[in-house]
């Protein structure tokens, strides 16, 4: 966010410490190995080439407007997109996180910032002047990072909305850089301007403690930001929560002077090894600048100030310049396709009613955009198919905003006997996961019997997954056991055949919706199926003999 006027003192030189955390960030690896691949990749290229990114403010229901601007200006499109949860628009909130996942696939790097309400003022959401930009009393701000106090209560409730959506990105492989209570340093905001170890840097230890370890969000690339006053050199000292709490340490730039050497300097020395970055500015860096600061992993110019900032000259000369990573030019993430592994993924479903167009084909076909819903009346059911036998783990719902409120989730070998696997009530999110399933089902049920608004069931996508292996036998001699590995496959598919399977059987496989790919007739109880000309995405493998019949999934990454 943009800084507001500020009495700049002149800059005090570096302190001494500085120099010791500089040769210190010197020795540091260049590299690393963590869980998280774009953090690995923001190892990789640090003084190498840094990333060029644009902020997409509101409205949130246009999530890429800044985006398609600076390629419409440039004839790149940047290689970072970020976004903001917001003050307000929360309606909006879906769009914007399944832009992220989008954008992910298609490479890029994905940061949200997020302007939170004021917890004091108990008004969420809100206005950004008196809201975001406000003030909290030192007696309300020691209640706030107080365990046990109902301020500290209500931050954690309001974390709680944000989780529901970094389940979802984290169910879809997405990887967020995410820069809570930005500019620590800034007093215009309710969170910022507190030095110290009980300051605003508190809030960052208690907010990373409750998402990563409470929530297990692992999906997060955690940013800590700080905005470039001439009290920088001293700030990186009072406001950084500690190495243990961030990924990714980046500075704002607002004052005039811009990128200079002591700042540089003195981000190197606080991250000490760990990347960094340009968490956001207007007037943005030109090639050379950053060809003399080699360490800047990413620069994120901010939304409307790109344009009014820089030329369309300086925009096309900075993004066409080799240091600077566009989306063509990204690695990629490797990303699997989404809905690999998903059992439930366009296979047949049955409704107990519909309200058209949403059909009932929507909530199982792999796209979060499209909806099933059915009338406004209670209850309402769907039963997903899919196809054979398996053991399941792992369910998920992404409801549109009819949400159901009460609902159970059943399962069956036979479409006769049910087990109930949950039984829900009061439920609000709009993103719910079922770990631990433990059962074995051809067909899966949602029952739901109250529903969360006056509208009807409405969902976006239902997701089932099922354990590394095998379908269950077709029958309950073992001699016809059918198992299939590894599945999800790359190359290569091993097929191994109980002895009860002639060396005669056939083995076909077919895309999800039954289109013939291949057909495999050769003898032995054990095949080695190639697949690596195949795209990735879900497959049926049907086994055929004279006088049996048995079908599996099979997802190739």
């Amino acid at each position: 966010m943009p800084a507001f006027s500020t009495s700049f003192l002149a800059a005090r030189p570096v302190l001494r410490w500085l120099a010791a955390l500089l040769l210190l960030a010197a020795c540091w690896p260049a590299a690393a190995q963590t869980p998280l691949k774009s953090l690995n990749y923001l190892y990789s290229i640090s003084g190498k080439k840094t990333i060029g990114g644009i902020h997409n403010k509101e409205p949130l229901n246009e999530p890429t407007f800044y985006t398609d601007k600076l390629q419409f200006t440039t004839g790149k499109y940047a290689g970072l997109w970020g976004s903001d949860f917001l003050f307000r628009e929360y309606n909006d909130r879906w769009q914007m996180v399944l832009e992220a996942e989008k954008q992910w696939q298609q490479g890029a790097l994905v940061t949200l910032t997020w302007h939170a309400c004021n917890p004091a003022q108990n008004v969420s959401p809100c206005q950004f002047a008196g809201g975001v930009t406000s003030t909290m009393s030192d007696a309300d701000w020691t209640a706030l990072v107080t365990e046990g106090t109902v301020l500290n209560a209500r931050w954690k409730t309001w974390l709680d909305e944000l989780v529901p959506y970094f389940q979802y990105l984290k169910s879809r492989g997405v990887e967020v850089a995410f820069r809570p209570l930005h500019e620590t340093n800034q007093s215009a905001f309710w969170w910022g301007g507190r030095s110290g170890p009980n300051g605003s840097r508190k809030l960052y230890q208690i907010t990373h403690d409750y998402l990563k370890n409470t929530k297990g969000l692992s999906n997060i690339v955690w940013v800590w930001n700080i905005q470039d006053f001439p009290t920088l050199p001293t700030d990186v000292a009072d406001y950084s929560p500690g190495a243990d709490y961030f990924d990714v340490a980046s500075l704002d730039f607002y004052n005039g002077d811009g990128l200079t050497t002591a700042k540089y300097e003195a981000m190197l020395a606080v991250a000490a090894g760990k990347p960094i970055a340009i968490g956001e500015l207007g007037q943005l860096p030109t090639a050379a600048q950053l060809q003399a600061q080699p360490k800047w992993t990413y620069f994120m110019g901010w939304s409307e100030l790109v344009f009014s900032q820089n030329t369309t000259a300086q925009l096309q000369a900075l993004y066409s310049a080799a240091n600077v990573l566009t989306l063509e030019e990204m690695p990629g993430w490797n990303a699997a396709n989404p809905n690999a592994g998903n059992l439930a993924y366009q296979r047949p479903v049955t409704v107990s009613s519909t309200e058209a167009p949403n059909e009932a084909r929507f909530a199982v076909d792999g796209d979060p955009t499209t909806r099933w819903s059915s009338l406004y009346a209670d209850p309402q059911e769907l039963v997903v198919d899919l196809g054979a036998t398996y053991p399941l783990s792992y369910l998920t719902i992404l409801w549109e905003t009819a949400v159901g409120k009460d609902f159970e989730l059943l399962a069956s070998t036979d479409q006769t006997t049910w087990t109930t696997l949950r039984k829900v009530t009061g439920n609000t999110s709009l993103f719910n996961e079922y770990p631990d399933l433990n059962t074995t089902a051809r067909y899966v049920k949602l029952r739901g019997t109250a529903r969360g608004t006056a509208y009807g069931f409405s969902i976006r996508e239902l997701a089932v997954y099922g354990g590394l292996a095998t379908a269950a036998t077709p029958a309950a001699n073992p001699a016809l056991r059918v198992q299939a590995y590894p599945n999800p496959a790359a190359d290569q598919l091993t097929v191994a055949l109980g002895a009860g399977w002639p060396a005669a059987t056939q083995l076909t496989l077919l895309t999800s919706t039954g289109q013939t790919v291949a057909t495999y007739s050769d003898p032995g109880s054990a095949r080695r199926l190639p697949l690596a000309g195949l795209r990735a995405g879900l497959y049926l493998l049907r086994v055929q003999s004279a006088t049996q019949v048995h079908t599996l999934k099979i997802t190739k990454q």
